[in-house]
């Protein structure tokens, strides 16, 4: 008979989501809030709350869109505009070896 016993853990879906506020990623959701509440609240003129308004309902639509295309991708967006579009091959038979330790 087994005498070892299957251990099974549950992983709660709250600790590998990502967290989305009104469908679109939280800190590009709050930035959105600020930028529109500067045009509607600091300006203080008809003309600056109706582009806040549309702003922060077009925006907000835009990142709910984005949201579902990819959760996290403020931060994958980031890394891949550090990449290049073209690596050349540099080898050269002067180089250093390298040693694997």
């Amino acid at each position: 008979m087994d005498t070892t016993a299957k251990q099974e853990i549950t992983i709660h879906q709250a600790l590998h989501q990502p967290i989305l506020v009104m469908g679109g990623e939280r800190n590009l959701v709050m930035m959105l809030g600020v930028i529109a509440g500067v045009f509607i609240f600091s300006l203080a003129q008809l003309w600056a709350a109706v582009i806040g308004v549309l702003l922060w309902v077009f925006g907000q639509w835009g990142l709910a869109q984005l949201a579902k295309y990819d959760p996290m991708l403020s931060k994958t967006g980031k890394r891949h505009m550090k990449y290049k579009k073209y690596y050349p091959a540099s080898a050269t038979p002067f180089a250093p070896n390298r040693t694997i330790q």
